[in-house]
């Protein structure tokens, strides 16, 4: 009697192999998934954290501008400067050197107003003279290359750039500027009199920032080592930069369609290529001056910085395990045959057992619950301390027990306002109040009241807010009362 052949143990040990490699591979392959979500995870928050910095350093920015260009009009219209300007030349000994002194005097008062001033020049078309903080010139030719000189510009080239043209809120681009011997880099205001025509050209108001006041606010920005910083106007100047590369790579981010995907109103974030690399593109738009502040980061830079290298391995061994199941399923081994399927099996019922089950999206109303409780929270804490004249972004995020950068994204992306312009209106519409329901509250009280430390400052504020002094609004609510 002979007996059949015996294929089942062989058939059976084929099976139990390819299914073992397809386990392994399938679990292999959510690994590598899972990984992977990790590193998306990780690179988004970096990103995230990135942004943040970007928009703080491009509010001081925007802030330091906007500072400069009140302080300019303020000297514009101030009545000494402008007699200095509209004046002719001065005969020596006559009394009419009162008018140089007088407005020199007033230079010499802004110049240390803020920190990041260097100096101020006031040029007078009519007599010729230029005026300085500490200094005048009444011989500008005879006088330019021994007191003060621009890098590369002799004194008839300095007056072709700087003061023959009209400028009206021109930002120019970082020079160098020697004077005393000592060479400093600067970015230039410059403003040309009248302010109401600039068009008459009778003079200049040219203030010198310090480029160091600039780069300590950039500093955060270069945590990783090929940052690049630029500050440039809508028609592509390069007013500042900072970056590893020369004039040239500057000149090409400026040519390529960079612009075309950035807004004058609101931050951007993209990624660009340039020169044939990747960058993570930072926008802020610095409102006051009509620039930019433009941030690049190489890709690569910032994937480094997340240790990529590790998450290489799954896919070599998801390779690895796919040329195993390629050697199972070809060696000689006879054709493989498909199992039957059994009733009540596994296989028969597999798919029913492992359907997705779809995940349901939180409630909405929850999270605008959470929030707005939060910003109740927050806008009583403002109205409880709004008269401290301490009060700070720092101290807030101190007593609620949070981080200030959470905080400041927190302000912008929910009452879509910064921290120190909500806190600011929030004062001045005290003050307002409190002057429509008492009149004769004196200006100094109503300052400390709504958290001023000087009442000068809040004379500024609450002119630029409505256009009127505390004063000159007082009066117009005693005649509108009727009292007269």
């Amino acid at each position: 009697m002979v007996k059949a052949p015996f294929f089942g143990k062989k058939q059976h040990t084929c099976f139990f192999s390819l299914y073992t490699v397809a386990a392994v591979i399938i679990f292999v392959l959510l690994a590598a998934l899972i990984e992977y979500a990790v590193l998306y995870r990780s690179i988004r928050s970096k990103k995230n954290a990135y942004q943040n910095a970007v928009m703080q350093a491009g509010d001081r920015l925007n802030f330091t501008m906007r500072e400069m260009q009140r302080l300019s009009h303020m000297l514009m219209i101030n009545a000494d400067v402008q007699g200095f300007v509209t004046q002719g030349t001065v005969e020596q000994g006559s009394p009419d050197i009162q008018k140089i002194i007088d407005a020199q005097r007033q230079l010499s008062y802004v110049k240390p107003v803020h920190p990041v001033i260097e100096d101020i020049f006031v040029y007078s078309k009519t007599s010729d003279y230029l005026l300085e903080a500490d200094n005048a010139f009444f011989d500008i030719d005879a006088m330019y290359s021994s007191l003060f000189e621009f890098k590369d510009l002799n004194s008839g080239q300095w007056r072709s750039e700087y003061l023959r043209p009209v400028y009206m809120n021109k930002w120019m681009a970082e020079t160098s500027i020697t004077t005393n011997g000592v060479s400093r880099n600067v970015l230039i205001f410059s403003q040309t009199f009248p302010l109401q025509n600039s068009s008459a050209n009778t003079g200049k108001l040219m203030m010198l920032l310090k480029s160091s006041h600039f780069d300590s606010v950039i500093e955060p920005l270069f945590i990783y080592p090929k940052t690049q910083v630029f500050i440039a106007d809508s028609q592509k100047q390069v007013l500042f930069m900072r970056t590893p590369k020369d004039a040239s790579y500057a000149q090409s981010v400026m040519e390529s369609d960079f612009f075309d995907r950035t807004e004058t109103d609101s931050f951007a974030s993209f990624t660009h290529k340039i020169n044939g690399k990747k960058y993570l593109a930072f926008v802020r738009p610095l409102k006051a001056s009509n620039t930019f502040c433009i941030v690049l980061v190489p890709l690569a830079d910032m994937l480094k910085a997340v240790e990529v290298r590790r998450f290489v391995l799954p896919p070599l061994i998801l390779v690895l395990l796919f040329v195993c199941a390629f050697y199972f399923v070809k060696r000689p081994a006879g054709r493989l045959r498909f199992m039957p399927q059994r009733e009540g099996s596994f296989l028969q019922h597999g798919e029913e057992s492992f359907k997705p089950v779809q995940d349901t999206e939180p409630e909405a109303c929850t999270v605008q619950e959470a929030d707005s409780k939060t910003v109740g929270r927050i806008l009583s804490y403002i109205e409880d301390n709004y008269a401290n004249p301490l009060l700070n972004l720092s101290q807030m995020a101190e007593d609620f027990s949070i981080k200030e950068n959470f905080l400041y994204y927190f302000f912008r992306s929910r009452i879509h306002k910064s921290f120190a312009q909500y806190l600011e209106d929030f004062r001045l519409e005290k003050a307002k109040s409190i002057i429509e329901a008492d009149i004769k509250e004196p200006v100094h009280t109503l300052a400390e009241k709504c958290g001023y430390a000087n009442s000068q400052t809040f004379r500024r504020a609450f002119k630029k807010k409505y256009g009127l002094t505390p004063s000159e609004f007082k009066q117009r609510v005693f005649a509108e009362s009727g009292e007269l």
